[in-house]
């Protein structure tokens, strides 16, 4: 079938921190003007749709909030649902904690921590062994342990750093249990991405730069899988890379991406 949908991961695919990646804003508009339905699936858990698209448009993307779903709307989405008015803590960001306190659940500060019934694994820049201790607390006491992403890490422009997926490791390993993932690769965050493209899952495309969660997301969601070298994944690492986590295709940046889907869709 041809593909008409595309569903782009960001940082590492689109942007590199506050860097906007070669070709990207005039790959973006040309895979418009042809007509794909494009959405922009993120691991990003610290802002809103809105504010990452008004972030995205400070470094030149037009990127409309009606186009991104990300792992942190997903998990509070999914945390209000399943646990309504429930104790919550949070390792993870003040928008975070805003937006389920917004949900009704009740947000608990650090000491208070290890008394939630429930506990959500975020990307946090100041994470420390107070809260650490906390959510693994919770977490030994019985709390629904969840994590909005298992990345090892994050890129930067000289550097990649500790991703949710190290922050939960630190958790389950003292608590003896493993977390519930909510963003790439779940079937959470495919059903997600199903309900705002509304189309077959063979006429699209996944595009991003992580094996274990781009691809196994592509693979989960049963479209094409495209790896771009442009994030955390080297053409080096990717000799490393299990079979079940290989691409249909390896790409070097965005800007081949048009000249793929002219194959594809031949």
């Amino acid at each position: 079938m041809t593909i008409q949908g595309i569903v782009f991961d960001v940082d590492g695919t689109i942007v590199l921190e506050d860097k906007v990646l070669d070709g990207a804003p005039e790959t973006l508009e040309l895979l418009r003007s042809k007509g794909y339905k494009l959405v922009f699936c993120t691991q990003q858990n610290q802002y809103s749709e809105r504010k990452l698209s008004e972030r995205l448009a400070a470094v030149g993307l037009n990127v409309p909030p009606a186009e991104i779903v990300s792992a942190g709307t997903v998990s509070v989405n999914v945390i209000a649902e399943r646990h309504p008015g429930s104790d919550v803590y949070v390792v993870g960001s003040d928008s975070l904690r805003n937006r389920m306190a917004r949900r009704g659940l009740k947000v608990l500060q650090d000491r208070l921590g290890e008394q939630a019934e429930v506990v959500l694994v975020a990307t946090d820049y100041e994470v420390n062994q107070t809260r650490l201790s906390a959510a693994a607390e919770a977490v030994r006491r019985g709390a629904v342990f969840y994590v909005t992403n298992l990345d090892r890490g994050e890129p930067m422009k000289d550097r990649i750093i500790p991703g949710p997926g190290s922050i939960a490791l630190a958790v389950a390993y003292t608590a003896r249990r493993r977390p519930i993932v909510l963003g790439k690769p779940s079937s959470t965050m495919v059903a997600a991405v199903q309900e705002r493209l509304g189309l077959p899952a063979s006429s699209l495309a996944v595009i991003g730069d992580q094996p274990a969660q781009d691809v196994r997301f592509g693979h989960a969601l049963g479209a094409a899988t495209v790896l771009l070298l442009s994030g955390v994944t080297s053409a080096e690492a990717l000799k490393r890379v299990p079979a079940s986590f290989m691409p249909d295709a390896v790409l070097s940046g965005i800007s081949e991406v048009p000249g793929w889907l002219d194959q594809m869709n031949t």
